[in-house]
């Protein structure tokens, strides 16, 4: 990562600014929205359980890729402590 000079703060990236101002910008949408204050809560809440349906899968996802490497790491030590040994 590289140093702000001015601050001294390393940079965080343009990909989670930008995701986190979309956020804010949806929600501030809705909130603003003609809307009763009965539909925008049902609006936002509505929102915040999809994202937690798709947070969720993504974490399973995650987790599953992060199993695989593991089962692969461990047979490649395997593999290569049979190779040194000579078994």
């Amino acid at each position: 990562m590289e140093t702000d000079i001015k601050n001294g703060h390393k940079g965080t990236g343009a990909v989670p600014l930008f995701l986190s101002g979309l956020a804010v910008g949806a929600v501030l949408g809705v909130l603003f929205a003609p809307d009763s204050g009965k539909e925008t809560r049902r609006k936002v809440g509505q929102w915040l359980k999809e994202r937690r349906e798709k947070g969720k899968e993504v974490l399973l996802s995650k987790k599953e890729q992060v199993l695989e490497a593991l089962e692969a790491g461990k047979k490649a030590y395997k593999d290569t402590e049979k190779k040194l040994v000579g078994v």
